[in-house]
């Protein structure tokens, strides 16, 4: 095996994490078979350390965009798309390639995600395409989408996996023209992919021997409530509108103003798990009001903070 000749590229996006990316470059095998490619979409990385190559697309492409990008610059027939803290373990990376040689037919292979202390994390990433009932109450803030109780066996077909760690056939992503770059900067550009994948009759295969230890969590921290809200509900309304008609996202939109007005009235008495104060969830849902009632236009500080040259 050459290096010019990898038999896996993992594309790793990068917004202002940089320890979990230290980690996972340090940890990454020095084998010239698994390439590792890092899209810097916040431009605060330097050099980084072999194995790792930096890619600098000049402006924050999102999560979606990143990973197009970074597939055109991948040289193997499998990506590995890949979180900075999700971090392969000691054989991980050949269970993949022995899986998507088992299944020349498949989409792309799902490894199995599990937590800090080696608990499986398949409840949160293998679940189910969202249907039209689930999506409508999430704007209503009950949470109804899980995956399996039990975790599937090898070979299993997975509808919708967490992108944290997923590999897909490149000759299936050209086909699909990558993900869709609108779902910006984050969510609902994995459901929206497993959307087209299961309607063009692609399959996702489980494969538990590769497991990658994943910290999660690390986003909304970063992020922010508010940004967090506003930028999930919107793209959850895109994802609404693409799939299943503009009618339902218009209805939908007015569950959703229905539920941020009932977590405003119980806000004294219950703060939302993910906000650090009271403050900080009224600011954030009354952002997501202000987002639902104007088409979504972009907030001047989203605009300047995420400095993507294209909002709209």
């Amino acid at each position: 095996m050459t290096p010019s000749n990898p038999r896996l590229s993992a594309v790793v996006i990068h917004w202002r994490d940089e320890d979990n990316l230290t980690e996972l470059v340090a940890s990454w095998p020095r084998d010239p078979a698994f390439e590792l490619l890092v899209v810097d979409n916040s431009r605060s990385l330097g050099d980084l350390s072999e194995p790792a190559r930096r890619l600098t697309p000049g402006c924050n492409l999102g999560f979606a965009g990143g990973v197009n990008f970074g597939a055109r610059e991948a040289r193997a027939p499998w990506i590995l798309i890949l979180n900075a803290d999700a971090r392969p373990e000691d054989g991980a990376l050949e269970a993949l390639v022995a899986a998507s040689e088992a299944y020349p037919e498949a989409a792309g292979i799902v490894p199995a995600l599990i937590g800090a202390e080696g608990g499986s994390q398949h409840r949160w990433q293998l679940q189910p395409l969202p249907t039209l009932g689930t999506l409508v109450l999430q704007t209503m803030f009950i949470a109804s989408h899980r995956g399996p109780r039990v975790a599937p066996t090898r070979g299993a077909t997975i509808e919708q996996p967490a992108a944290a760690a997923l590999v897909l056939r490149r000759e299936v992503l050209d086909q699909l023209d990558g993900f869709d770059e609108g779902f910006f900067p984050a969510w609902f550009e994995d459901v929206d992919l497993a959307r087209r994948l299961a309607d063009g009759g692609h399959h996702l295969i489980y494969e538990p021997g590769a497991q990658f230890r994943h910290a999660g969590g690390a986003t909304v921290p970063t992020l922010g409530y508010g940004p967090f809200l506003w930028i999930y509900y919107r793209n959850l309304l895109r994802y609404l509108r693409r799939h299943h008609g503009g009618g339902w996202a218009f209805l939908a939109r007015w569950t959703l103003l229905c539920g941020v007005s009932l977590r405003l009235v119980t806000l004294p008495l219950r703060r939302p798990r993910r906000a650090r104060t009271r403050y900080q969830a009224a600011a954030g849902l009354l952002r997501v009001v202000a987002g639902a009632t104007s088409d979504w236009r972009w907030p001047t500080s989203y605009r300047r903070r995420f400095s993507r040259e294209d909002l709209g």
